[in-house]
C-alpha cells in the first residue's frame, strides 16, 4: 500500500525524533576540509550491459544515465535512467539500481560482475499514465535497512516515489510503503534523527520527510521548505551528527555551471533548511585549492580521467571511515569511478 504523508504546515507542530545515539563530530577539521590525490578506476562493466533494455523508442541508446552511487561495506552501488532525448523522457525513461564489489572495482583489472534491476513503476499523473523512470541520488539507512531512493516522472514538478530497497536483492524492502511526493525529488539526503530530506529539480524546495515506520502511513508527515541556498545538489551523504556533504552544480554569475561539494547544516527546527558550513574545495598538486569541482560542457581532468561533466554532476558518497570521497560523473557502462582522498590540511 502506498503512503501519502501527512503535510504540517508550521514547523513547530513536527515531532522530531530524537534519539540518543547521536555520532561524535569528526575527527577532520571542517574549516580545513578538502579532497586530494584524484585516483581512477574502469568499474569493469560489459558495453552491451543495457542491450536488453533499450527503449523500443530509442534502440541504439544503451548508456544509462547516472544518478546516484553509495557504498555498502564492500558493496558499490548505482541508480541510473535510460532514456532518449530530453524533448519525450517523461514518457520514454527507464530506472535502474546496480550493484558490484568495490574491490573489484578498485582492482582495476578487468571484468566486474554487476547485478542489475529495472525498478520502474508507473504512475497516473494529470490523467497521463507515466513512466517513474529518473531514480534520484540514493542513500543507505541503516537503521531501516535499506536503500533510499525517490522514483521520479523524468520531468520537473512531476510525481515522485520514494522507495526503500534491499540492499541485497535490490527489490523493494518487504513491509516497506513507498511515499508519494507530487514534485520531482532528485536527491535524497539521511538526516541523523532519521528524516529524509528530499530536495527538487535544482534543488528549489526541500521536503523533510519522517516516516515513523516502513509499513504505516499514519503518524508520517512532511515539510516543505523554500531552499536559501542556489547550487543544484545531485547526490548527498551523510557526514556525521549534524552534517550531510552534497555534490551538485551551481550556475555562477558567468552563465557556466560549475561543480561544488559542500558541507550542509541540518536545520532542527526546519525553519532555515540547510546551512553551507563549507565549501569543499580540491587541493592541487602545487598546493593550491579550488572549490570549482570542473565546469559544465568543458574538458575537466581529474586525476587521468577528462570528461566535459563536473565532478559533482551526479553520483557521490564517502567511506565509512571517512578517508575518501567517490565520484561518478559519467554514464554506465562507460563511465569511470573517481576517488578522492579527504584531507584536513
Amino acid at each position: 500500500m502506498q503512503r501519502k504523508l501527512t503535510w504540517l504546515v508550521s514547523a513547530s507542530v513536527l515531532c522530531i525524533a530524537c534519539g540518543g545515539n547521536i555520532s561524535p563530530e569528526p575527527v577532520l577539521d571542517n574549516t580545513a576540509l578538502m579532497l586530494a590525490e584524484p585516483e581512477v578506476f574502469d568499474i569493469g562493466m560489459d558495453p552491451n550491459f543495457f542491450a536488453g533494455d533499450v527503449l523500443e523508442q530509442y534502440p541504439d541508446v544503451k548508456a544509462c544515465h547516472t544518478q546516484g552511487l553509495e557504498l555498502i561495506g564492500d558493496q558499490i552501488y548505482l541508480s541510473c535512467t535510460l532514456f532518449g532525448t530530453t524533448t519525450d523522457r517523461d514518457r520514454y525513461s527507464k530506472a535502474f539500481l546496480l550493484k558490484a564489489k568495490l574491490s573489484e572495482v578498485l582492482a582495476n583489472s578487468g571484468s566486474v560482475s554487476w547485478t542489475k534491476r529495472d525498478v520502474t513503476e508507473i504512475a497516473e499523473v494529470g490523467g497521463t499514465t507515466l513512466p517513474l523512470g529518473h531514480p534520484s541520488g540514493i542513500i543507505h539507512d541503516t537503521a531501516r535497512g535499506g536503500i533510499w531512493s525517490a522514483n521520479a516522472v523524468y520531468k520537473a514538478l512531476s510525481y515522485t516515489r520514494m522507495i526503500l530497497y534491499d540492499e541485497g536483492t535490490l527489490e523493494p524492502l518487504a513491509g516497506a510503503a513507498p511515499i508519494t511526493i507530487e514534485d520531482h525529488i532528485g536527491t535524497i539526503g539521511l538526516i541523523p534523527d532519521g528524516r529524509l530530506i528530499g530536495m527538487n529539480w535544482d534543488s528549489i524546495n526541500l521536503y523533510y520527510v519522517d516516516p515513523k515506520n516502513k509499513g504505516t502511513a499514519a503518524d508520517d508527515s512532511m515539510i516543505k521548505i523554500t531552499n536559501t541556498l542556489t547550487t543544484a545538489y545531485q547526490d548527498c551523504d551523510t557526514w556525521d551528527g549534524a552534517h550531510i556533504l552534497c555534490a551538485g552544480l551551481l550556475r555562477e554569475t558567468d552563465g557556466i555551471r560549475y561543480g561544488r561539494l559542500h558541507l550542509l547544516k541540518v536545520d532542527e527546527l526546519d525553519a532555515q533548511g540547510v546551512q553551507l558550513i563549507r565549501e569543499v574545495p580540491e587541493k592541487l598538486a602545487d598546493g593550491s585549492t579550488r572549490v570549482r569541482l570542473g565546469a559544465a560542457d568543458q574538458d575537466n581532468a581529474y586525476g587521468t580521467y577528462h570528461i566535459n561533466k563536473v565532478l559533482g554532476h551526479e553520483g557521490m558518497a564517502i567511506s565509512a571511515d571517512k578517508k575518501y570521497a567517490y565520484f561518478f560523473p559519467g554514464d554506465a557502462p562507460g563511465g569511470k569511478l573517481v576517488r578522492y582522498h579527504i584531507v584536513d590540511k
